[in-house]
């Protein structure tokens, strides 16, 4: 039987309802025994629709009883219910728990049973070993272990043999790592000081993942042997208990310390695009209607990478979605300053000169809202870049990778930029950076392609004709990069690809010749663009 109380809540009480238990001495929701992380104001939400069931609450009631009759608007309760939702694991068109009747109220739909000041429920314990004495089960009452939006993390310390300088190494080594991933931007990040309670070591990724309200655990060891060291990672998925990347890097004894911030790099790289395409495949199961700021714009970076015009739409649309939820995201609107840019750069607009302008405004506001988000700088740079500004586009580039050395997207793109300027070297270096910092990168065509162009530039045609052929077989793949593979097949005498590679160009982009690559690639150097110019003379010529 229900129970309606229409008093103050009973702060001594345990409520059962369905299969879930809401405890109040420890402020706490719990199913069969695990704890589910809920922020303050959604627990405060959720004891208030149990307090009063099976009565309904309208908006007033509920600002009253959780916000303390501060304004709230529509938006902010419909956005707290969503919240809620997705924490109970409830649908929208099929609920269970939560009934939302337009223009009324809210109502909590299982009937309520009420225990009076029984034992407190605990958290189901799990087998990490810490250093000290702490009980990372037993969590104040006080402390918010719910996941934030943006991906949890924890860096837990990394194992090696009792030999106290490697011990040293692996400390080293995950303090690196940490920083490396908190200068992202990107993560919430478990600070050092708990980080390092736990004992160097395998861990339960769900253990840990509860008792840090984190989603993403990094784990790793060392080993040493002889002239040789092995640094082994991991990154998993707490919340799903599952591993979704691991790699290992081998390097001799004697320049391990040197190798040190190389590697840190990598494994930072490698975190930083695994929980990307994970965050992106989790947003793509919700409903746009459930999407939350965080979720919108993952949902638009999926559309983005697929580089189409239709999927451009959309990722405008989920981006707008998550600048309506969130004004102060500066990466969404780098996300949008990206869409806007490759309508301009492909040519998808009639109003090139409109996109590149809406390219350029979006990225500044960008970086207006957080200076040291590193996309917002590379929204920034490639903007500057469109708009013939080279110099400024070097400097937003470089400032990107500054604060984020394992931005693999950064990296390419300022080695795009390099390249065009006629540095060859310095491009192909950040290029094969980019590859090595994310082997299956969504931008692996352009980054391929960077080094295969910068060797046409430097005469080395035929190993430019055979990268270029591996970049426009990814994924990916646009028109400029078969003209880029197309000029490189010339220049080295292929007239059969270059011919065949012609037509797949001018199928995709009918007209296309000397102009409207120069057009797209800000080449600097004179004889650079005399060079691709002479090419597509000669192109012209083949029968």
């Amino acid at each position: 039987m229900a129970v309606a109380i229409t008093t103050a809540p009973c702060l001594r009480a345990v409520f059962e309802f369905a299969d879930l238990t809401l405890d109040t001495r420890q402020h706490a929701l719990f199913r069969e025994g695990l704890r589910i992380p809920l922020p303050k104001l959604t627990y405060e939400l959720l004891l208030a629709l149990v307090d009063t069931a099976p009565r309904l609450l309208s908006h007033d009631e509920l600002s009253d009883r959780v916000w303390h009759g501060r304004l709230v608007s529509p938006e902010t309760l419909s956005q707290r219910i969503l919240l809620l939702r997705r924490a109970l694991g409830d649908e929208v068109r099929e609920p269970r728990y939560l009934r939302v009747i337009r223009g009324q109220g809210f109502q909590l739909i299982p009937a309520v049973r009420v225990q009076s000041d029984p034992e407190p429920q605990r958290p189901m314990p799990s087998p990490v070993r810490v250093e000290q004495a702490e009980n990372f089960t037993d969590i104040p009452g006080d402390i918010d272990l719910s996941l934030p939006a943006q991906p949890s993390i924890v860096i837990l310390p990394f194992d090696s043999d009792d030999d106290g300088d490697h011990r040293t190494f692996a400390r080293g080594l995950t303090h690196d790592i940490m920083t490396r991933v908190a200068r992202t931007r990107s993560f919430f990040v478990i600070a050092r000081g708990t980080a390092f309670k736990y004992l160097p070591g395998a861990h339960d990724v769900r253990g840990v993942s509860r008792q840090l309200g984190v989603r993403y655990v990094v784990q790793g060891n060392i080993q040493f042997g002889g002239s040789q060291v092995r640094i082994n990672a991991a990154l998993a998925d707490g919340i799903e208990g599952r591993e979704i990347w691991a790699e290992n890097f081998n390097r001799k004894l004697e320049y391990v310390y040197d190798a040190q911030e190389e590697i840190s790099d990598l494994i930072v790289g490698a975190i930083s695009a695994e929980v990307d395409v994970a965050e992106r495949q989790r947003a793509l199961l919700e409903s746009p209607a459930n999407l939350d700021a965080w979720s919108a714009y993952h949902r638009g970076c999926w559309h983005m990478y697929r580089f189409t015009p239709e999927d451009y739409e959309h990722a405008q649309r989920f981006f707008e979605l998550s600048i309506a939820l969130d004004p102060n995201s500066s990466r969404t609107f780098a996300g949008l300053s990206f869409v806007h840019w490759q309508r301009a750069f492909l040519e998808i607009s009639t109003d090139r000169a409109g996109e590149t302008r809406q390219a350029l405004e979006l990225a500044q506001h960008s970086v207006s809202l957080n200076s040291r988000d590193p996309l917002g700088h590379w929204a920034l740079g490639r903007a500057h870049l469109l708009h013939g500004d080279i110099s400024e586009s070097l400097t937003e580039l470089t400032l990107s990778t500054e604060l984020n050395p394992s931005f693999a997207v950064g990296q390419y793109t300022l080695g795009f930029a390099l390249m065009q300027t006629g540095d060859t070297v310095q491009g192909t270096e950040r290029a094969d950076k980019a590859r090595r910092l994310s082997p299956y990168d969504p931008m692996s065509f352009a980054m391929i392609g960077v080094r295969g162009f910068s060797l046409a530039l430097t005469g080395q045609y035929d190993e430019a004709a055979r990268l270029m052929a591996l970049s426009v077989q990814q994924p990916n793949a646009h028109y400029h990069m078969v003209a880029m593979a197309v000029v490189c097949d010339v220049l080295a005498g292929n007239d059969k690809a270059a011919k065949s590679g012609r037509r797949r160009l001018l199928t995709a982009r009918p007209g296309y010749g000397a102009v409207e690559f120069l057009r797209a690639f800000q080449f600097q150097q004179p004889d650079h663009r005399k060079l691709i110019s002479e090419a597509f003379r000669r192109l012209a010529r083949l029968r």
